[in-house]
Order: structure tokens, then C-alpha cells, then sequence
């Protein structure tokens, strides 16, 4: 008899084949009818660039949404305790942070595209096949990302999409001499470098509070107690809190809403320290080096901040950009340490079965925090 862990892994991979095959087929045609009879450039505004990076977006998250549905069919594993609207805003983040992924992504290949290429052009039919090149490893990545996405995984995806956003920004720039005010002014233009900067940050807001439910699932889940059960409310809590705030500093750009911005990004470092004092008491399993590296990260920040201010040994710009790396390091670490938290947990209930659990019994179920994510039945 044939595994069905592997049917099911083929099956999958047929299915991407067809949605990464449609991908092509759709934006192909699109690209092609949009061309016309004139030739276009690889970068810029009206060039192939532009059509591949706008189609696989919209690609790209329907991939996602159509992977995430897939695992919600009889069969997969659902998400235990998520409730239909917190899973549609989890999925919504998801295909949102592949979107924007795959827009920036591909903006910046077909730029350098176009840097080695001096000059070239694309006439419709080569245009037509290499934005439909585009949408298929679009469609197909996304497919089986969102099919087999981890808390792993996701935190993974948030730290390159932060990357992308927050680079892609920088580049695009148009005051070189941002980086002599703060962090923030890359969002106080109109242009794509502001659009760029406060979109990253309200859609990296909301696949943190995609985390937060990755991450404590299955603490939630095993709590024994009503307090234990409160500690692990207590820690999502504040990861949905950096996810707000972090989403309300591109929602409110310094130029224009000064007092909230600086609100919310305090807010954040604020729940960001609370979280770092009390992590071995929300979850005491967690190790005492990570407990202790956020210690480290905590007083690096301080540090930081008094270099600034009083000393001046350099500006703004550089306390905002040590604080912010340190402190979606930190989350990332988090989402890892507590995943294995849950594999150790999965561990010692798959040792303890077999001596309460009959012969032939349905082996237990994997944790929660690394199933991906599905609709309820």
C-alpha cells in the first residue's frame, strides 16, 4: 500500500504545477495584450518590470489564499481554538506579505535587469513570456508556502519581507540625505519610497499577530490550569500589541500625525521590554539563554539610546535602526524557541501514548504552532 503522507505530497506538488502553470497562462496573455505592437523596457515605469511585479503580487496572494484553503479540507489538520474571522485576518496577512514580497522582489531583479541590460527593449512576444515566467514561480512558491507554512517558516518569511520593504525604500528615496533626520522620514514622502515604508510596516503589524496564534497555540492548547492558561494569553497579548503598534507607525507617518506616531512606537519598545522581563514567568519552559539574550538586546538598546542622547556620538537614525533590528530579532528567536518548546512538548506525548493508549490507536496530532494555517470545518 502506497504512503499517504507521500500521495499527499505529490498531490500537492501537482496541484502548485497547475496553479504555477495558470500563473503563467494569465499574466502571459495580460502582458501580451498590454504590450501592444511597441517594444518596452525591462525597468520603469510602463515596462515589463512593472507588469510582472503588479501580477505576481495579485498572483502571488491568490496562491496563497487557495493553499491556505486547500489545507482546510477534510483531511488536514485545522488550527485548534482559531475562530473563522481570526483565521481569515491570519491568511489575509499571509497572502499580503507574499504580495508584497513578490512586488518588491521582482521591481528590483528586472531593475538590475535593466542596469546590465543598457538600452534592451522586450517586443510583445518575449515581454509576454517573461512576465508570465514571473507569475508562474510566483504562483507556484506561494502555493506551496502558504500549503506548508510553520511558525518557522513565517518567521521567516516576516524577516525578508521586512528586508525587502525596508530596503526597497531606502533605494528609492528621493532626499539621499534621509538618513541625517530619522527612520521615519523614509515614510513622510508620497512617493514609492514613503508607499513602500508604511505599507511594509502595517502589513509586517499583521503578520505578527499572525505569530502571536503560530506561536501560542499549542501552550494554549496543553495548559493544565486557568492560570497557566492566562500566562499564555498574557504573551500573545503582547505580541498582537507589537504586531498594532508596529502596523500604527505606517498607519501615522511622523509628518503628519507626530504625537500618535511617537505613541505607538514607544508603545512598542515599551510591551517589547515588559515581554523580555517576564518571559521565564509566562513560559517557564523556555531556556534561560534566550531568556537571558533578551537581557543583552534590552541593554544594547539603552546603550544605544544614551550614545545618542545626551552623549551625541551619532543620530537618530542609527539608535531607530539598532532598536528595530534588535527587536524583530527578538521575535523571531521568540517564535523559534517556542516552536521547539512545542516539539519538546509533542515529544514527551508521544513517549507517555503508548502507555495509556491501546494498540493501533490514531497516533497523536502535530502541535498546533508549526501546523499551517486552516479554516475551520
Amino acid at each position: 500500500m502506497s504512503d499517504p503522507i507521500h500521495r499527499a505530497a505529490v498531490r500537492s506538488e501537482s496541484r502548485a504545477l497547475v496553479v504555477g502553470s495558470a500563473g503563467f497562462l494569465v499574466l502571459g496573455v495580460v502582458a501580451f495584450l498590454l504590450v501592444g505592437r511597441e517594444p518596452v523596457p525591462l525597468s520603469g515605469r510602463g515596462s515589463a518590470g512593472d507588469m510582472a511585479a503588479l501580477g505576481a503580487g495579485v498572483l502571488g496572494a491568490g496562491a496563497v489564499v487557495a493553499g491556505c484553503l486547500q489545507r482546510g479540507q477534510p483531511g488536514s489538520l485545522p488550527a485548534r481554538g482559531v475562530s473563522r474571522v481570526r483565521n481569515a485576518i491570519d491568511i489575509a496577512g499571509l497572502a499580503l506579505a507574499h504580495a508584497c514580497i513578490f512586488l518588491l522582489g521582482w521591481l528590483a531583479l528586472f531593475s538590475i535587469f535593466q542596469r546590465a541590460f543598457i538600452g534592451a527593449v522586450l517586443y510583445p512576444v518575449a515581454a509576454a513570456i517573461l512576465v508570465g515566467t514571473a507569475g508562474a514561480i510566483s504562483a507556484y512558491s506561494a502555493y506551496l508556502s502558504a500549503l506548508s507554512m510553520t511558525a518557522y517558516r513565517l518567521s521567516a518569511l516576516l524577516a525578508g519581507f521586512l528586508v525587502t520593504g525596508i530596503l526597497t525604500s531606502m533605494l528609492t528615496a528621493e532626499n539621499p540625505q534621509w538618513w541625517q533626520e530619522n527612520l521615519s522620514a523614509l515614510g513622510m514622502s508620497s512617493d514609492v519610497s514613503g508607499v513602500a515604508f508604511n505599507f511594509t510596516l502595517i502589513v509586517a503589524g499583521v503578520v505578527v499577530t499572525t505569530l502571536s496564534g503560530y506561536a501560542t497555540a499549542t501552550l494554549a492548547a496543553t495548559a493544565k490550569t486557568s492560570s497557566a492558561l492566562h500566562r499564555v494569553r498574557v504573551l500573545e497579548g503582547g505580541i498582537v500589541l507589537i504586531g498594532v503598534f508596529l502596523a500604527g507607525v505606517g498607519l501615522f507617518p511622523v509628518d503628519e500625525r507626530f504625537g500618535l506616531h511617537t505613541m505607538v512606537a514607544s508603545g512598542m519598545v515599551v510591551v517589547f521590554a515588559s515581554l523580555i522581563v517576564r518571559i521565564r514567568a509566562l513560559v517557564p519552559s523556555i531556556s534561560a539563554t534566550f531568556a537571558a539574550l533578551g537581557y543583552v538586546f534590552l541593554a544594547v538598546i539603552v546603550v544605544a539610546a544614551v550614545l545618542w542622547f545626551p552623549i551625541g556620538y551619532y543620530n537618530l537614525t542609527a539608535v531607530e535602526l539598532i532598536a528595530a533590528s534588535l527587536v524583530f530579532a527578538w521575535l523571531i528567536v521568540l517564535i523559534r524557541n517556542l516552536a521547539a518548546v512545542d516539539a519538546d512538548q509533542f515529544d514527551a506525548d508521544l513517549q507517555a501514548r503508548p502507555l495509556s493508549q491501546p494498540t493501533g490507536a490514531a497516533a497523536p496530532s502535530a502541535p498546533a504552532a508549526t501546523d499551517g494555517i486552516a479554516a475551520e470545518p
